[in-house]
């Protein structure tokens, strides 16, 4: 199995990266580019198949989201272009069917590549190259905003 891909996120901004061993389960990482040391918390953060079940950062909950290519972004401007000009009538009915032919393929292509990742809750740091438990789900705005409002009370 490939190590694991962690990206760290800070404010919505990546602030580094680093790959570790799931197996080997290292304590402490060293974050690229910045240089600085990492320890990592796999205190009941695995499960008896080796799958995160928490986050292995500050030990927050996961969701998972697909991980989409940069492309996508093109495309999805591609499709939009190619409906206006078939609206407008800028464009003969040949050219329009081949044109947004390519879309549809690029698109489905995309669809075939895009990965699964787990993103925290919490710290929003997102692990890539990772097997994904079929008990995480999708992100949950209720369970994102009773989690934000937990982190936020005061602890006794």
């Amino acid at each position: 199995m490939p190590n694991m891909l962690v990206e760290l996120y800070e404010e919505k901004q990546k602030k580094g990266e680093f790959e570790v061993d799931v197996e080997a389960q290292p304590s402490t990482v060293v974050v690229e580019p910045t240089q600085d040391e990492l320890f990592l918390k796999w205190d009941s953060t695995l499960d008896d198949s080796k799958h995160l079940r928490g986050c292995i950062v500050c030990g927050g909950e996961l969701y998972q989201e697909q991980a989409f290519p940069q492309i996508t972004g093109i495309v999805i401007v591609l499709a939009f272009a190619g409906a206006v000009a078939g609206i407008l009538g800028l464009v003969t009915t040949w050219v329009m069917l081949i044109a947004m032919s390519v879309v549809l393929v690029m698109d489905i292509f995309i669809l075939f590549v895009a990965k699964t990742r787990l993103t925290c809750y919490g710290c929003n740091t997102r692990f890539h190259n990772t097997t994904v438990a079929q008990y995480h789900k999708p992100w949950d705005p209720d369970k994102a905003a009773q989690l934000k409002r937990q982190s936020e009370e005061p602890k006794p």
